[in-house]
């Protein structure tokens, strides 16, 4: 019993010992800034600041904004027999998002590597951010039919009506801004790599559970939005 007990001592000794050594071995996690190119691909511009570091976690914040999306144009009419406003959407106004995520990463040495010339350091972590998305419409009336017959005011000789049209009446055009906000969380993991100086790139990717719909029609509450990241900054 008792030389059971000293093999484990000594085992978790060593494991000690070992993970105190990769632990100075493995890159040292930094604060930092970065850029996300391959959102710049999704019509996003995102940026992240990380100015937090306590042992091999770091805090940090992302700021971003999407744009894109287009609605159709398409005149709708009203009637076929009198020529009335129908209304048309303009295709040029696209919609928006604005995000703004708090996230914790978490680079363990097990996911780092063991040689400082290297300075690979892989990370897992989660956010949780507040995102608004708005969609503008500009709503244009235009008259449908042929050209309008304008009703006489009397009746005709003969008793009977003449077909006629009511002459189309304008209406202003009119803007309409759908808006819709909430909280969202979700997770990611990645690879930082330092291969210069102070200069990093992270390949990784990311979910995020959608919690609310999207008003251009690309999400529905409940789905998971996934995409790959390519961000390139600079650590201090």
């Amino acid at each position: 019993m008792t030389r059971s007990l000293q093999w484990r001592g000594t085992v978790v000794l060593a494991a000690l010992l070992m993970h105190q050594s990769l632990t100075a071995q493995a890159a040292k996690v930094r604060r930092g800034a970065s850029l996300d190119l391959a959102a710049l691909m999704n019509g996003e511009i995102r940026a992240s600041v990380a100015p937090l570091v306590a042992g091999r976690a770091a805090l940090g914040v992302s700021v971003a904004r999407w744009w894109g999306g287009q609605t159709t144009y398409y005149p709708v009419p009203l009637s076929t027999q009198i020529v009335e406003p129908a209304p048309t959407f303009d295709a040029l106004h696209p919609g928006r998002e604005y995000m703004v995520d708090l996230y914790a990463r978490v680079y363990p040495v097990s996911l780092s590597s063991a040689t400082p010339k290297h300075r690979i350091s892989g990370y897992v972590g989660g956010f949780v951010g507040f995102h608004r998305r708005e969609f503008d419409q500009t709503i244009q009336y235009a008259c449908t039919g042929v050209d309008p017959v304008i009703c006489p005011l009397m009746d005709a000789p003969s008793g009977s009506p003449i077909p006629c049209q009511i002459p189309c009446q304008p209406i202003p055009t009119q803007a309409v801004r759908t808006v819709s906000s909430g909280v969202e969380p979700g997770a990611e993991l990645g690879v930082r790599v330092m291969p210069f100086g102070d200069v990093f790139v992270e390949i990784g990717g990311w979910a995020r559970l959608i919690t609310f719909a999207d008003p251009t029609g690309r999400f529905e509450e409940g789905q998971v939005a996934s995409r790959v990241t390519l961000a390139v900054g600079l650590g201090w």
